[in-house]
């Protein structure tokens, strides 16, 4: 089956991934209101919205501590204040970010009533999905329309949360950030506002870097001598992981597995997986260090999702030298470019034929990896970070 080219980046600086460097930062910012008063903050200060740091770490959690892991390197000409609940979390080593507690509730009871009455009129950065929902001094990062296009895969509570929250934070925000033109596009579609409020800023995929991989995985599950094809995923069904294990299952290549990782959540509707065949190996939870070992030992990384808003599973492969196989949809042509083979992630046999193309042709393997490591170069979070800041104080 044929393979479409990806749409080019727009010509913009901030969209053709050119970030600006951190002394040419904006140092007086639209919606920077004086900040609380008490405090011992500042004048210029922006505040962020810290539940994400209570929260499981998915894709979107991932954003949230990568973006202002680099804010924090960056150390702007600006106060940044990371605002949360009082509740168990694993503290962020930033130096130049204060965090603080606030209030008494806990879950979206502090991010309703809490979180908006601490900040007294200050400006606030929410990066994960939502906000206060009246709140109308803040800007926000939505990261898809996934409870729109595909809300069988959410329960009926979380996916009525985020679409009443999207709906009012779309009109009433000062500002909306999104992670792809793709879903700048479903956003304004499902939403009802124009793209323009829209700031795409692509993320980064260069946090595997300089991490220690613990190689353990590959021992307790026999893949130290084996030669496999990794995917990790949850098993809501925009994942697709049903269908790419009935490609998987097509395919009987002498010694090639399959290690298929990832972990259910409440929010998500699941798929009922069946009886798994021998040469497909489920893994359960990973942990980053786990992944890491994972991505740097497989022959292939394999992204079967039909619907995403961007697709940073690619990236970390890409970043690792993992060849990726990946489908064609929603926004995984713009973050993949030339660098993966894609499938129709609902044609299960174009599915296994490209798996099938991949094992059998080790030249198409080492272009894979080259592309791909040239092709995750172009995102990095210190960029992310420098196009959020420059738009949040511009």
């Amino acid at each position: 089956m044929k393979t479409e080219n990806p749409s080019p980046l727009p010509l913009s600086q901030r969209e053709r991934g050119e970030a600006p460097s951190p002394s040419a930062l904006p140092q007086r910012g639209r919606g920077l209101n004086p900040s609380p008063g008490g405090r011992g903050v500042g004048a210029r200060a922006i505040f962020i919205n810290g539940r994400f740091l209570t929260q499981p770490l998915t894709g979107v959690q991932r954003y949230c501590r990568e973006l202002l892991r680099a804010m924090d390197a960056l150390n702007p000409d600006v106060e940044l204040v990371c605002l949360a609940p009082p509740e168990e979390f694993q503290r962020p080593d930033w130096k130049n970010i204060r965090l603080e507690i606030v209030g008494k509730n806990r879950g979206n009871l502090w991010e309703q009533i809490d979180l908006p009455l601490a900040l007294r009129g200050g400006f606030l950065f929410s990066p994960a999905n939502l906000g206060p929902f009246f709140y109308t001094n803040q800007a926000v990062t939505m990261h898809d329309a996934s409870t729109y296009a595909v809300p069988e895969a959410y329960s009926l509570g979380f996916r009525l949360k985020y679409r009443l929250g999207f709906g009012l934070l779309a009109r009433l925000a000062k500002m909306i950030f999104t992670d792809s033109q793709f879903s700048r596009r479903e956003l304004a579609r499902f939403t009802g506002v124009g793209e323009s409020r829209f700031h795409v800023i692509l993320l980064g995929g260069d946090h595997f870097i300089e991490a220690e991989p613990d190689d353990s995985v590959l021992d307790e599950f026999g893949l130290r001598e084996k030669p496999f094809l990794l995917m990790v995923a949850n098993q809501s069904p925009h994942k697709n992981t049903a269908r790419l294990i009935e490609a998987a299952s097509q395919i009987r290549v002498e010694n090639i597995h399959f290690a298929l990782g990832g972990r259910s959540q409440a929010i998500f509707q699941q798929e009922s997986l069946g009886r798994l065949p021998d040469h497909i190996l489920p893994l359960g939870y990973v942990s980053d260090a786990a992944l890491l070992a994972l991505y740097r030992h497989a022959i292939g990384f394999i992204f079967p999702s039909r619907y995403e808003g961007f697709g940073l599973p690619v990236l970390e492969a890409m970043n690792c030298g993992c060849p990726v196989l990946c489908s064609r949809a929603a926004s995984l042509l713009e973050v993949g470019g030339d660098a993966a083979l894609y499938f129709d992630p609902l044609d299960v046999d174009d599915m296994a034929a490209k798996i099938g193309q991949f094992l059998g042709d080790p030249a198409l393997s080492a272009r894979l990896k080259a592309r791909g490591l040239a092709q995750a170069r172009r995102f990095t979070w210190q960029q992310a970070a420098s196009q959020t800041l420059e738009l949040l104080l511009g």
